[in-house]
């Protein structure tokens, strides 16, 4: 236990370990992809129909649509490109999630230019994706309705202009317990950090209290990172585990961006890094299940409350 405290440490993913993003960050999807749609054709219907739970999820599980941004983006032009007929729209939008990915947006753009050129051209233009907010209304309406006016505001210093009802981040709803929080603290004599997707602020407001149990200096947050640093790219899950100083880390994840990252950290360091896995037990988790199942990953848990007593268990590996 205690060459455990001395030489290692533990980063955590935030959406879908210790909040669940299910009603603020998937409905902020299917939200962006209606209003989007409507605003460049209103003549076209059941936008939020295929921006569905399930369709995000085949995305995600691609591992290259980890920044939801990027999956509003495939949705629209999918949507946009596809035929007008739900049915075969549906059809035609899973395809993509599920064979078109592997190249991340780059690979959906290529596969709809060899479906619909000149439709393709137009809705890109319009989009001028990727950009910032002030470049693109892609991520300005994303962020509206995730954010809210207020911390829409705080976040990138500017009002906003499309969206000033009640913020989604507000349907985060917390996995983690305090006590759980305490427990690996104590484990790992506060080494604790986070990589993640979300901004700072938005881990922070959505984190409240149990924010303070993370290292901030040890800490990513890639939404506030250049976009060449997202998941997968290992390099914010070096840096945070090179900050402790230590040889030996987990990552608590669960996803496909998760697993790439990690094993590409393994890659470019010497560092001896294992994934935690967090696959709760339905049909969706059961996928990523054999996933992790299949590439090694030897600690899958249910959820994250279960970690104090599996880390008792397997502090000897270290």
């Amino acid at each position: 236990m205690s060459k455990m405290k001395s030489n290692a440490c533990v980063i955590f993913d935030i959406d879908g370990v210790l909040i669940d993003t299910t009603k603020s960050y998937n409905k902020t999807i299917t939200e962006t992809v209606e209003y989007l749609v409507k605003h460049i054709d209103p003549t076209i219907e059941n936008a939020r129909r295929v921006a569905s739970e399930e369709l995000i999820f085949n995305f995600r599980k691609s591992g290259m649509f980890n920044n939801d941004i990027d999956t509003c983006y495939a949705f629209i032009l999918g949507i946009m490109c596809g035929p007008p007929k739900f049915s075969e729209l549906y059809f035609f939008v899973e395809n993509i999630a599920k064979k078109e990915t592997a190249g991340g947006i780059a690979s959906v753009e290529n596969y709809l230019s060899h479906y619909s050129e000149s439709r393709l051209k137009k809705i890109k233009k319009l989009l001028n994706y990727p950009g910032d907010i002030h470049g693109s209304l892609l991520p300005r309406i994303f962020d509206e309705f995730f954010y809210g006016p207020h911390l829409f505001k705080r976040q990138h210093s500017t009002s906003p202009k499309y969206y000033f009802s009640k913020p989604l981040i507000e349907n985060d709803q917390m996995l983690v317990t305090n006590s759980t929080m305490k427990k690996v603290s104590n484990i790992f004599d506060k080494k604790i950090g986070i990589v993640s997707g979300r901004s700072k602020l938005a881990a922070e407001y959505s984190m409240k209290s149990l924010f303070k149990f993370f290292d901030n200096t040890a800490s990513f947050y890639l939404d506030d990172e250049k976009r060449e640093m997202r998941k997968p790219n290992p390099s914010a899950l070096v840096k945070s585990i090179k900050s402790f100083g230590v040889d030996n880390a987990l990552y608590v994840g669960d996803s496909t961006e998760d697993l790439l990252m990690v094993q590409n950290a393994r890659k470019v360091s010497d560092i001896n890094i294992e994934l935690i896995g967090i696959c709760a037990p339905n049909t969706r988790s059961d996928q990523v299940r054999s996933l992790f199942n299949n590439n090694g990953v030897s600690l899958i848990v249910k959820e994250v409350n279960e970690l104090p007593n599996i880390l008792n268990k397997v502090m000897n590996q270290f």
